[in-house]
Order: C-alpha cells, then structure tokens, then sequence
C-alpha cells in the first residue's frame, strides 16, 4: 500500500485565517498568501467601501504621497507610469486597487464591513471574530485559527482636545476625513497644525481662499521640495519608463540607496546629524529672510527629533503671501464664529480645518478578548503600550499585527516595513500549518518587556524576518508526541512532487546558505556588488557653504550623477531624506 501525502513531512493542514484591514498591509499580506500557500482560507474585512486603506481615507487638499511615488511601491511591483515625482493621493489609491485586480485579491475581501469583537477561546484554539455588513446591518459571525490586525494607525482622526469644540457653528473639517464637496472658495479659512498635513494642505488652499490664517504652536523641520512646475512628470519622461524598465529600476534603487545611507542623520551627536541640522538652518533663512519667521520656524532640537516634514518649502514660501496670516501661537478654545488663540486674542472664520492628524494610540477599535482569562487588549494597551516587533501581542494567541507598536518606520518608506512583516506573519502561518500538533503561539512576556525596554533604550531597530523561537511560547494539542507530528511517517514533500530532484543536496561546489548571521545578512544585502562607499557619510552634505546653500535654495543638488534623468525632473538627495 502506498503512503498517505498528509502523512508526509511538513504536510499542509487546513488554516483559517481573518485579516482586519484592506490597507497597503492586509492586500500585501493577502498577496503573499496566495502565491505561496494552498489548504487555506482568508478574508479580509475593512470597514470602507474600497480598498487601500489610509489612501482612502485621506483626501484633503493637496494630499500627496512625501516620498517619491517610485519608492511608495511593493519593492517587487514598480509603477512606470506614475504622473508626478510625488503622487497624489488618488493616483496612490488606484496603485492599491490595481494591485488587488492583477493579482486577482478581491475574492479574499470584504468591503463595508466593520469589525466589532475577536474573542479568543483557549478550549478550541480558535478566535470568533463578529463583523457588521454596513450595507444590510446584519452581523457576520466567522471565526479562524490565526487573526491578523492591518488597521494601521493613520486612520482614526484626532480632533484636537479643546473646549468649545462643538460651539463653533461655521463649517469645521478634519484632514483625515475631508468632506471633498465644502468650497473653499472666496472664504476665510483658519488651519490649526503645522505638521505633514496642514504643510500640503496650506499651498494647495491658498490660491483660492479670501484669506487663511495658520496656527503655529512649535516648529518642525521641513525639507526642500521639487517646485510644482517640474513636479510632473514629462510625456517623454513617462514614455521612457514604461519602455524601458531599468530607467524605473535604477531611479528606485539610487534613491533608496541614498535614504539607507542617511540613517545614522538620525542618531545623536553624529556627523550627519549636524550636517544636516546646519544646511536644514541655512537654506530655510535663506528662503525666509525674515527674522521673526526664523525664530518661530527653525526648531532648536536635533533634525528627527520630531517627524521631518518632506516637501516643504513650497509650504514656508507660502507662509509669506500676501492672503496668509500667521499665528505663532496654539489655539486653546473654539467660539460660535472661530477660535481664541492662546494669547487670548480672537479669530473669526467662515471655516476651520483641523490639521491635528491621528489617533495613535494603537489601542484597537474593537475588543480583542482572550475568553478565559478576562483580559481584554483595548484595556491593557490604553494603560501600555506592549508589543513585540511590530508584530507580536504580548501573551495574545494566534493573532499578530501589522504596523503594530514599534515598527521601524522613521526612515523610509512605509511599505519595506510592512512587506518584512508580512513575511514574518506567513512564518507563523506556515509553522501553525506544517504543525500538526501546534495549538497555539504566543509572545512569552518576558521577551515583549525586554523589547520594551530595549526601544526605550533607544538603540535603533530594523525589521526581523525570522522569528526568535526562544521569544515565544508554542502549545500543542494531543498526546505527548504532538510536538513533532510534522515528522508524519518520514516522507518528504519532494517525494510527492514528480517534478522534484531527490538528489537536490548533491553540487558541484558549496552553494548552500551560509551558516552565521553576519554571512547571511550580507549575502542578502548582496556584498561585493557595488563599489565602496564612505561609511556614515553623504559627500553631498559636505559640500561647500556658498555652493551648498545656492544649489540647495533652487533644489539642484543631484542625489547621485547616475539618477539624473533628461527631463523636467531630477533626483536629488533630498529625496532621499523624505520620510513615509
């Protein structure tokens, strides 16, 4: 008699998986599941009728992407045509959409329905997950063996905690959930914040409203812009991406190659910090010339202290038209008819957009419910925050996140992050698969606290792709052999492959993976490959003062001599420091 395949080493069992979030995260996690995987059922809820997550969300004037859009891709999937060197937020969203049609993802999602509870029961090894259909109103009750939250964390507005909100009777707007059909033109508007939001917000109002008056409590730093006029893309430059796809592959790799470089700008007392930290000073006085804006607009703290702000210089020249007022002061109450600013002088307006950001908190907008023990997440994180690499719940079964606390997002572009962390999650997902035995998994909490502790140290992190089994505790159903039930009756998967090589392990010379984790981060980093480089050092931020500060203020200085492009555009290094 022949063997059974589910006998057979690292057979797949069914998994049932439930994703909450069609975001950049939940489609990539959706993605990876489907090219790699089979015996498994997903879907993904999202409370919004579309997909794409915080690109849905936010419409505000001016919302665009503040890296460059060939950076603000899946590293596998480039974009050719992209219209612009910082896309909108529409042309961002359709990248997300179209993702989801090519790749054929819609089967896995269901739109327009909100996740109201996950309750987790130790007894079954399961979670129950409730979800409301928001166009019939009827509760969907499912449930799965692994529960993965993608709700992100630039979705939940965070309407500024100031009395009187509710008096002011004219029309008030939120950035992160913008009513597109409100003109704005002719009107006084007030823009409370100065921080991403309100900095693409205010040169995209300006031109059209009577008079708008920005309240400016604390500085940021910003960084150079492309000007509007050469910020789209030329017919022949698009024409040339398209058809030659290295064009695209070398632009995306030089610039990131120069934001990998820069990270240690970030680190205290470090070259690159005052380097940047001197130029950011010169080139804005230089734009500003005006003694009271360089006091309330130069920050005195380090350069990513606080968020540096990309694109932002076509803001501070704004800040100085005629139809634009000031206010270096924050706003400490709302009247019937605007606002009194901290000074306690009054501010009258026919509208106020509330540029303040989001709630990022990242407590969950529904209960996460371990049955058993009582212990809800919502509790627990509204008193501490607790996680384990972006990914992991402290003692929370089966159930992982994606842009979770920590997750090393300060200095590149969002998606590397979420694409490491969808690999990480289908880690899991293939053990709990190929594990027979395997109930359950879970952080220990003696390893979320030290990590804890370890960010609080403020030591800098990357994403891990491999999980530390020592970090985590893993529990097993059955008898007392269950551990190593993957073993099955010793048959490989190659065996049950026709096509399979069973003597794949015989080579002409060592090929195989190395054996350290210094060789094998290298050998992933591809070492050898390019030509060597001043460590901790970007040459064009040591470049002379009188030469540094005239390329500087016209947005000249080229990020590296083989992403200058014929054309309208240029890569510049600042490109390179643009956070996601």
């Amino acid at each position: 008699m022949d063997p059974l395949q589910q006998n057979a080493i690292y057979n797949e069992r069914f998994v049932k998986v439930i994703c909450v979030g069609a975001g950049a995260s939940g489609i990539i996690l959706a993605y990876k599941l489907k090219r790699s995987f089979t015996n498994y059922s997903l879907t993904v809820y999202d409370k919004n009728s579309e997909v794409s997550g915080t690109w849905y969300e936010n419409r505000y004037p001016g919302c665009a992407c503040d890296v460059p859009s060939h950076n603000y891709t899946y590293s596998f999937e480039p974009k050719a045509d992209f219209s612009s060197v910082y896309s909108g937020s529409k042309e961002i969203k359709s990248y997300f959409q179209d993702f989801v049609t090519k790749y054929d993802l819609q089967q896995f999602i269901k739109t327009s329905h909100l996740v109201t509870e996950t309750r987790w029961t130790e007894e079954k090894g399961l979670w129950d997950v409730k979800a409301k259909d928001l166009s019939t109103g009827k509760v969907v009750e499912d449930w799965c063996h692994i529960l993965i939250h993608a709700t992100g964390y630039l979705n939940k507005p965070a309407w500024p905690a100031i009395p009187g909100i509710e008096k002011y009777q004219e029309v008030k707007l939120h950035s992160a959930d913008y009513d597109e059909s409100v003109s704005l033109e002719g009107k006084n508007v007030h823009l409370i914040g100065a921080a991403s939001s309100a900095v693409q917000i205010l040169p995209a109002i300006q031109p059209i409203v009577k008079r708008a008056k920005i309240f400016i409590r604390s500085p940021v730093w910003v960084l150079p812009d492309i000007s509007s006029e050469s910020g789209e893309y030329s017919p022949e430059q698009i024409e040339k991406f398209v058809n030659d796809p290295e064009a695209v592959q070398e632009l995306r790799q030089n610039n990131e190659r120069t934001m990998n470089s820069i990270f240690t700008m970030y680190m205290k007392d470090t070259i690159l910090q005052e380097q940047c930290k001197n130029l950011l000073t010169s080139t804005t006085k230089k734009l500003l010339q005006d003694e009271e804006m360089e006091r309330h607009l130069i920050p005195d703290f380090a350069v990513g202290c606080k968020r540096v702000i990309p694109s932002g210089y076509k803001y501070l020249s704004t800040l100085k038209k005629e139809n634009i007022d000031v206010v270096y002061s924050g706003v400490s109450a709302f009247t019937e008819d605007g606002c009194i600013s901290d000074d306690g002088a009054s501010h009258a307006g026919d509208v106020i957009i509330c540029a303040t950001g989001f709630n990022t908190s990242y407590v969950p907008s529904y209960p996460v419910v371990l049955a058993e023990e009582g212990r809800n997440l919502q509790d627990e994180w509204r008193e501490s925050i607790s996680g384990y690499m972006g990914v992991g719940i402290s003692e929370f079964p089966n159930t992982l996140t994606l842009l979770g606390p920590y997750t090393p997002v300060s200095n590149g572009p969002t998606l590397v992050a979420i694409e490491a962390q969808a690999d990480y999650v289908c880690a899991f997902v293939d053990r709990y698969q190929t594990e027979p035995g395997l109930l359950s998994f879970r952080p220990r909490r003696a390893a979320c606290d030290a990590f804890k502790a370890h960010v609080a140290s403020a030591m800098q992190r990357l994403a891990v792709r491999e999980p530390r089994a020592e970090d985590w505790e893993f529990r097993y159903a059955g008898a007392a052999g269950a551990r190593f039930a993957w073993l099955g009756d010793g048959v490989s998967q190659a065996e049950w492959d026709s096509t399979a090589d069973l003597a794949y392990y015989v080579r002409r010379a060592d090929d195989g993976v190395p054996g350290s984790r210094r060789a094998k981060a290298l050998a992933i980093a591809k070492t050898g490959s390019q030509p060597p480089r001043p460590l901790h050092r970007q040459p064009k931020l040591a470049v002379a003062e009188d030469d540094k500060q005239e390329k500087f203020a016209t947005h000249e200085i080229p990020m590296d001599e083989a992403s200058v492009k014929p054309g309208k555009v240029n890569g510049t290094l600042v490109n390179g420091l643009h956070n996601s």
